[in-house]
């Protein structure tokens, strides 16, 4: 039953990393793949350019410098259907908190929950054991202050825990490991601003590898460096347009090729916005065009952006909404 569970549970990790394929350079190269997901809706729609762009309630995740220009403090979350039309109990969800203090910078605190969906454990001679859900569970905090006046730097430590299958689903046959894993990481990022040009740089998920099923198994976390630009073309009180390039590349795989991601947005009176961008992931099978839109009243922003993935699976749609408070 132990291998029933284990085929069960890997299925789902094994899905979600090719469906995920185009989130990050390190793909199927590493584990702890809920670290690889976008949470900024309006980063997704600009074909994954985020890392310029740290400016609401994901910062920390686009680049931890970029916290220390958020005056305002911010929350919002995002959600996802990973798989749509092939498994819709599986799903990413993301919340995060921003505030901005006089003394220490500019904090966050969020938290990224990735559930692979609900299995059913089955013994050895077939019979039905129940169902589990497996699972993966991010917490964060972060900081960011201005090293100058035109120069953010960031922090970002975060915690991940990985829930394969009960343990005692798989002790019972005389399984070695839990079924579980966690490790811890750490997240550094710089931002430099003028008037109209923005570059950025940060490198992700430094930690030790993650274990679990047994003590023979670890993956290495999906370390990636992220370096790009962002310039605004166009600016005036009734319309902004803005374009930019990043580029991403694993620190896991050195050789793996990097993935490109192009991205531009139209902003009209502050309300309103048209996003497009392309993602260029060679290595793993994904190129295409992303697009959506964001819609500002008040103090409130819905975002929306529909994304490529691996062509057997169906585009899937993020969904967030952000406040200033």
């Amino acid at each position: 039953m132990r291998t029933t569970l284990l085929v069960r549970a890997l299925f789902a990790a094994a899905l979600l990393a090719f469906a995920a394929g185009r989130a990050v350079a390190v793909g199927s190269d590493a584990g702890a793949i809920s670290l690889t997901f976008i949470p900024s809706a309006r980063g997704e729609a600009m074909g994954g350019l985020v890392v310029t762009e740290a400016n609401d309630y994901g910062a920390r995740w686009s680049n931890p410098g970029g916290l220390a220009f958020i005056d305002k403090e911010v929350v919002g979350t995002m959600f996802s259907k990973l798989v749509p039309g092939l498994a819709d109990d599986v799903y990413y969800m993301y919340g995060g908190w921003v505030h901005p203090t006089r003394s220490i910078g500019t904090l966050q605190v969020d938290i990224t929950y990735l559930s692979y969906g609900e299995s059913q454990a089955v013994s050895e001679d077939q019979q039905d054991l129940g169902s589990f859900s497996s699972y993966e569970l991010s917490p964060s905090a972060s900081v960011g202050f201005r090293f100058l006046p035109n120069l953010g730097v960031g922090l970002t430590v975060k915690y991940v825990r990985i829930d394969l299958a009960p343990a005692d689903l798989l002790q019972d046959q005389g399984g070695s490991g839990s079924g579980t894993g966690s490790s811890w990481a750490f997240d550094f990022g710089g931002l430099y601003r003028t008037d109209r040009l923005r570059v950025g740089a940060a490198v992700t998920n430094l930690g030790p590898d993650i274990t679990f099923i047994d003590a023979e198994q670890s993956d290495p976390l999906p370390r990636a460096l992220r370096v790009g630009g962002m310039y605004d073309f166009y600016r005036n009180e009734a319309a902004e347009i803005r374009g930019g390039l990043e580029i991403e590349q694993s620190m896991v795989r050195w050789s793996r090729d990097p993935v490109y991601h192009l991205g531009a947005e139209f902003v009209y009176a502050g309300t309103f916005a048209l996003r497009t961008g392309y993602l260029n992931d060679a290595e793993g099978s994904v190129k295409g065009w992303a697009g959506g839109f964001g819609f500002s009243w008040n103090r409130a922003t819905f975002e929306y952006a529909n994304v490529p993935q691996a062509d057997t699976l169906d585009r899937p749609h993020r969904f967030a909404l952000w406040l200033r408070l």
